[in-house]
């Protein structure tokens, strides 16, 4: 059912010309029809989407990216906006530029993907990231944000045991140490992932 859309899609992205041609349809005369209308309208849903990881994938990403990150730094500078940012907004800010970071090398991931399966060219964020970003540079990247999120970890822990281990002081600047070390982690191997998807590309 998503071959016409397949052709279409393809064409597109490949910047072929489309040129419509009229037929002469002729209505069935015996049997039924097979298709299934929401099966495979969502499979032809389904299938049309993949090749769009711009809304699927990036555009959702940077929303969330944007509102975690502006959590995390209403927490870190301590700028009051109405109320008082605390440990929860900081939680809820890690948990969303994770999610949003998650989400956008998912993207990346996909649109790689289906450009090493179909041949088609990849979109310009995914291009952009491929050329600037190797896999030494993204080692690196992840290295610098988990060493410094893991430097502030043990800045707090020194503060919990020159204290006697009675007073860790837990607040909302505090779990941003957390974020940038899984943030890092995450890129480390995300970075070597994408090399393999992306070789011979």
């Amino acid at each position: 059912m998503e071959f016409a859309s397949e052709m279409i899609i393809k064409a597109i992205k490949k910047g072929f010309s489309i040129k419509e041609v009229p037929i002469t349809y002729y209505p069935r005369l015996s049997g039924k029809s097979k298709l299934s209308s929401f099966s495979d309208g969502w499979r032809h849903l389904k299938f049309m989407l993949l090749f769009t990881p711009k809304y699927i994938y990036f555009i959702p990403s940077i929303f969330f990216l944007f509102f975690g990150l502006s959590m995390l730094l209403l927490a870190f500078f301590n700028i009051h906006l109405g109320y008082s940012p605390g440990i929860h907004s900081s939680i809820l800010g890690g948990m969303f530029t994770i999610l949003g970071y998650n989400i956008f090398m998912m993207g990346i991931f996909t649109d790689t993907y289906i450009a090493r399966k179909t041949h088609i060219e990849m979109s310009v964020i995914t291009k952009t990231i491929l050329r600037k970003v190797t896999v030494e540079k993204g080692i690196l990247i992840g290295m610098a944000l988990a060493f410094i999120g893991f430097v502030y970890t043990i800045y707090l822990f020194n503060i919990w045991v020159g204290s006697g281990f009675r007073v860790l002081p837990i607040r909302g600047q505090n779990v941003i140490s957390i974020t940038l070390i899984i943030l890092g982690l995450q890129t480390i191997f995300y970075s070597v992932v994408l090399s393999l998807l992306s070789e011979n590309i």
